[in-house]
């Protein structure tokens, strides 16, 4: 071999092994090309995955405060309606009082809640029962039933009527009253607070 094959020789050997470089540095490109493409969607899908999680913790965040205010909302406006209940029973209770001061009224009154429960007894021999502050207006009623005092007065006014036998009980006092239309105030509170109700659950 002359000296021209062997630099021609050199130079092909050198161009085979320049493009061999150029064809491995290409499929390295390429491969890590598909690697980092590869990684980059994994990436983009668990980036999705997280903001999926955090967007369901957060809207689990807001359900969950949502539920609270709604409670809140409900405890305060229950609350409410209880005091307004209570106040309407101390009302009740305050003229029950106040008409007691005024005796040939509340004596009427009184008289008519005892006919009623006597009425209702049908008994020959009836005790009525009335509070210690009913007894200077109870002087003129019927003689035909014995009257006791008694010193705890939580009935409010009104009478309390028993057989002879102490078998029916008949009480038929202002609070008994009170308590029999208790459902029906409650229920009218009720009807004034559901607008609110309804307003809270909307929010």
């Amino acid at each position: 071999m002359d000296l021209n094959e062997l630099n021609k020789f050199k130079e092909n050997l050198k161009w085979e092994y320049d493009e061999r470089i150029k064809d491995y540095k290409r499929r390295i490109e390429e491969e890590l090309a598909d690697i980092a493409a590869s990684k980059m969607l994994k990436l983009e899908r668990e980036m999705g995955e997280i903001e999926k999680l955090h967007s369901k913790i957060v809207q689990e965040r807001l359900t969950l405060f949502r539920l609270k205010a709604i409670k809140l909302g409900k405890d305060i406006i229950n609350r409410e309606a209880n005091a307004l209940f209570c106040s309407i029973e101390e009302r009740v209770k305050q003229r029950t009082e106040d008409a007691r001061k005024e005796q040939s009224h509340y004596a009427k009154m009184l008289k008519a809640l005892i006919d009623e429960a006597v009425e209702a007894i049908s008994d020959d021999k009836i005790t009525v029962q009335l509070s210690r502050e009913e007894e200077g207006i109870a002087k003129g009623l019927s003689k035909f039933y014995s009257i006791v005092f008694a010193g705890n007065s939580d009935f409010w006014g009104g009478p309390i009527v028993v057989d002879e036998k102490g078998e029916r009980i008949v009480e038929n006092t202002i609070k008994s009253r009170f308590g029999k239309l208790t459902p029906l105030v409650r229920q009218r509170i009720g009807e004034i607070m559901s607008p609110l109700l309804e307003e809270i659950e909307r929010a």
